[in-house]
């Protein structure tokens, strides 16, 4: 009994190592600095839900910017909060299943990386339902854009990336819509990132076209910047020529 017991422990601590290797250890979300405006507009919003503590709106705003600071338990609270009250609201299912899909990359899965990829994968078919039910809100396509992005093809889904290039795209032809600086600086990073996951023979092109379009972005965040570097070392560094086929 004491050597069945053991070869399964064993077995499972094995399977754990490599299935972390692979993504089922703890990604850590370092938390962003508030700018001052940002901070104020907290305080305002944490009025209104004072006043108002079923405000769905309010709740989803709050836990959006909490969220993107990587405050991913504070924003849990308050995205829970909203998706209960309003659970067919799609920026609400939008930014409630992007904070999810944090929340499992920062669990510890002992299930050998399965449970965490059953919760990232519903919370990712989410997002997308999001996008189906609102398929031209910008923030909802920014946020599935780019948490697909950054998640690569872990994610059954992620050729929906491409989908939604086409899509930004197309906006951005369009002369009578001004894209505000700082989104396109996330679509050109997020795009260059996508591309990076998926190497293959266009990627390399692609992947320098939209690091030299974000270089060109006037509004840029230290945050996005910090991304830009990684990125372009890890390119730098791949063998692109054996491996991007």
């Amino acid at each position: 009994m004491k050597k069945i017991l053991s070869f399964i422990i064993t077995s499972l601590i094995i399977g754990n190592i490599v299935s972390w290797m692979m993504g089922s250890w703890p990604i850590t979300f370092i938390q962003q600095a508030y700018s001052e405006q940002e901070l104020a507009t907290l305080q305002v919003l944490q009025q209104e839900l004072e006043d108002n503590p079923k405000d769905a709106e309010v709740l989803v705003e709050l836990g959006a910017m909490y969220s993107m600071h990587n405050d991913i338990d504070l924003a849990n609270n308050y995205l829970t909060q909203a998706i209960t009250l309003d659970p067919e609201h799609p920026l609400i299912i939008a930014w409630f299943n992007a904070n999810s899909a944090k929340l499992s990359g920062a669990s510890l899965d002992f299930s050998m990386g399965f449970y965490k990829l059953y919760t990232l994968s519903h919370a990712l078919k989410q997002i997308s339902k999001a996008v189906d039910l609102a398929p031209n809100d910008l923030t909802i396509r920014l946020i599935r854009l780019a948490t697909f992005a950054n998640i690569g093809k872990i994610n059954s889904d992620f050729n929906l990336v491409f989908n939604d290039e086409i899509w930004f795209e197309n906006l951005l032809k369009q002369s009578s819509f001004n894209l505000p600086e700082q989104v396109k600086g996330q679509f050109y990073l997020a795009m260059a990132q996508a591309y990076f996951f998926k190497a293959d023979e266009v990627s390399s092109k692609k992947v320098d076209k939209y690091l030299s379009l974000y270089q060109g972005v006037k509004a840029k965040t230290p945050q996005e910047q910090a991304q830009y570097k990684i990125l372009e070392t890890q390119f730098a560094k791949v063998d692109r020529g054996n491996q991007w086929k």
